[in-house]
């Protein structure tokens, strides 16, 4: 009998292990389904942007005609942000599309902007709009820099086109990019949405949190938020959150 009852207990961990396998092969192949679907998410973003570049901001930066974006907020934004920072600070500029306004107000206050961007057309406008600043193109979901680095990260309107997973992965790599005491200035969702949708004629992908979430996100991160606002455009908005490396 006890023979018997050891074999059956050595049958039944077997029997776990087997299922124990069997499950995390399933998670492994879900994991990579949910990888896969991401990148093809940020893929469309990237392909719309290159077809609706023109459409989206003039070369005087202006916004789209049916939009209810306001562009001369951006002045406003960025010298908060510069009056932060010493002459001459690190900016990352994640999502700089086509350079207008943002990162030309950058550089403008004599800092050393980096635009980063994934969109081949908008980057090279960026390169001819903005000579004053350095350009990369990448995908930020993907994008490394080197540590304490960077005085500063600012992403406006860039955020929301990326899958909820990978913008809570971003913003570690943003605080390590941050030198101690460095600042992360980003329009982030105000709610909860995702969708993809025409858009200028192209169809596009957004994906927001609501501000709470992105504020528990950047807290657990060692970003530590200073002020958000809400910023109503239309029947809608976003939130400007300013964050500090801690």
């Amino acid at each position: 009998m006890l023979a018997l009852t050891s074999g059956l207990r050595q049958m039944s961990a077997s029997t776990s292990v087997v299922a124990m396998m069997r499950a995390s092969g399933k998670m492994a192949v879900m994991e990579h389904d949910h990888v896969a679907a991401r990148a093809r998410q940020r893929a469309l973003v990237r392909r719309g942007y290159d077809a609706i570049s023109l459409a989206y901001r003039s070369d005087a930066g202006d916004a789209a005609a049916s939009s209810a974006e306001d562009v001369s907020r951006y002045a406003g934004w960025v010298a908060e942000l510069a009056d932060l920072l010493r002459p001459g600070a690190r900016v990352v500029d994640l999502g700089c599309g086509a350079g207008i306004p943002a990162t030309r107000e950058l550089a403008s206050h004599g800092l050393q902007v980096l635009g980063v961007d994934f969109s081949a057309v908008q980057l090279g406008r960026a390169q001819r709009l903005v000579p004053g600043a350095r350009f990369v193109q990448a995908d930020m979901a993907a994008l490394h820099l080197r540590p304490a680095r960077a005085d500063a990260v600012a992403a406006f309107y860039s955020l929301i086109h990326v899958p909820l997973a990978d913008q809570q992965a971003l913003f570690p790599r943003i605080r390590d990019w941050l030198r101690p005491g460095g600042y992360f200035l980003a329009i982030v969702g105000a709610g909860r949405w995702t969708g993809t949708e025409p858009y200028l004629g192209a169809d596009m992908f957004w994906d927001h949190a609501d501000t709470a979430t992105y504020l528990r996100w950047l807290r657990e991160s060692q970003l530590t938020p200073i002020w958000n606002r809400y910023i109503p455009e239309g029947n809608s908005g976003h939130t400007l959150v300013l964050a500090e490396a801690t």
